[in-house]
C-alpha cells in the first residue's frame, strides 16, 4: 500500500491526461492542461539545475525555443514528421546544455545568470534577424502532431511526458549522481574536498536540464503550429522561474504545483488583464519568498502531515492485529 501511495504523485499527470482525453472537457480546459505540462517541464528543468544543483541559469526559455525551432526546422526544411523532434531536439539540447555547462565552470552566481541570459537573448535576436530561415517576427509555421481541433493526442503525450519526467527525476535524485548534485549545491568546496567531480556534475546537470527544456519546446511546437521569437522573452523566463519559486525551489514536485497554480492564474486573467500577467506572477513570487519561503509544496506537506501520521500508525497496527488474531 505504501508503495502505491508513494508512486501516486508521479502517476497523477498521466492519469489526469487520460481522464481529460476521455471526458468531453471544454477546449479551454484542455488547453490549460496541455500548456501547464509544457510550463511544468520547463520549470522542472530549471528547478533541477537551480534548486538541486545551485546553478542559476536563465537560458531555459531560450533552450525551449531552440528545441522548438530544431523540431520545426526538421519538419519544414527536411520534411521529417514533427514527432521526430521529440527525439532529436532533446539530443541537440543535451549537447548545447553541455556547452553551457562548460561556461558555468568559469563563472558562478550573478555572472552565470547574466551570461546565460545574454546567450538566450542573443538567440532570440538571431531568430528575429534570420527571417529567411526562421520566419522572423512573422513566425514559422510548422505541422502539428495531430491536425484539426482534436486535443486528445496532445493530452496523452503531455501526461506521459510529465509522468516519465517525474519518475526519471526521482531515480536521478536518489542516485549517487543526484546526491552529488545536491552536495555541489549545498557546499561546492566541501563536495570537491570529499572527492566529488564538481566539474562533471555541473556539465551533466546543465546537459540534462537543457535536454528536458528542448523536449518541452519540441512538444510546444507540435501543439501550437506557429513559432515566434517571443518564446525567448523576459516574461517567459520570469514565469518559468516564478513557477519553481512559488511551488518550492529545490523540491521534487514544487514545479508541478507552481505550474498548475500560475497557469490557472494566467488562464483566469487572460480575458481582462493579460498585460498584467508578469506583474501578477512576480507579485506571487514575492509573496511566496516572504511568507512561504519553502513554497506551496511545503504548505501542502504540512497539511498532509496528519494524514501521513495516521497512515503510519495504521501500518504499525496491522502486524499487531495480525499477531493478536493468530
Amino acid at each position: 500500500m505504501s508503495r502505491i501511495l508513494a508512486g501516486a504523485p508521479a502517476a497523477a499527470p498521466f492519469a489526469v491526461g487520460l481522464l481529460a482525453a476521455a471526458l468531453p472537457l471544454a477546449p479551454s480546459v484542455q488547453d490549460f492542461l496541455i500548456l501547464a505540462v509544457y510550463y511544468f517541464l520547463l520549470s522542472a528543468s530549471w528547478n533541477l539545475l537551480t534548486g538541486f544543483t545551485g546553478q542559476y541559469s536563465f537560458a531555459q526559455a531560450g533552450l525551449a525555443a531552440f528545441g522548438a525551432y530544431v523540431s520545426g526546422g526538421l519538419a519544414v526544411g527536411l520534411g521529417w514528421p514533427i514527432w521526430t523532434g521529440y527525439v532529436v531536439a532533446p539530443l541537440a539540447g543535451f549537447v548545447v546544455g553541455g556547452a553551457l555547462g562548460l561556461v558555468a565552470l568559469r563563472v558562478r552566481g550573478v555572472q552565470l545568470s547574466l551570461i546565460t541570459f545574454a546567450i538566450a537573448s542573443a538567440f532570440g535576436v538571431f531568430l528575429t534577424a534570420a527571417a529567411d530561415i526562421t520566419g522572423g517576427s512573422m513566425g514559422m509555421e510548422v505541422p502539428r502532431l495531430v491536425e484539426g481541433s482534436g486535443r486528445a493526442a496532445f493530452l496523452i503525450v503531455a501526461g506521459v511526458a510529465a509522468t516519465l519526467y517525474l519518475l526519471g527525476q526521482d531515480r536521478l535524485l536518489d542516485s549517487g549522481f543526484g546526491l552529488a548534485m545536491q552536495a555541489v549545491r549545498d557546499e561546492e568546496a566541501v563536495a570537491h574536498g570529499i572527492g566529488i567531480g564538481v566539474y562533471r556534475v555541473k556539465v551533466v546537470a546543465f546537459a540534462i536540464s537543457a535536454a528536458v527544456a528542448s523536449f518541452a519546446g519540441a512538444f510546444y511546437a507540435s501543439y501550437v503550429g506557429v513559432l515566434a521569437p517571443s518564446m525567448v522573452s523576459v516574461s517567459e523566463m520570469g514565469i518559468v522561474a516564478a513557477m519553481a519559486v512559488v511551488g518550492g525551489l529545490g523540491r521534487r514536485y514544487g514545479a508541478l504545483i507552481g505550474a498548475l497554480v500560475l497557469q490557472a492564474l494566467v488562464f483566469t486573467v487572460r480575458d481582462f488583464g493579460a498585460q498584467y500577467t508578469l506583474l501578477i506572477t512576480s507579485g506571487l513570487s514575492l509573496l511566496a519568498i516572504v511568507f512561504f519561503r519553502e513554497g506551496l509544496m511545503r504548505v501542502c506537506e504540512r497539511m498532509l502531515a496528519p494524514l501521513r501520521a495516521g497512515r503510519r500508525r495504521w501500518d504499525e497496527d496491522v502486524p499487531r492485529r495480525t499477531e493478536a488474531g493468530s
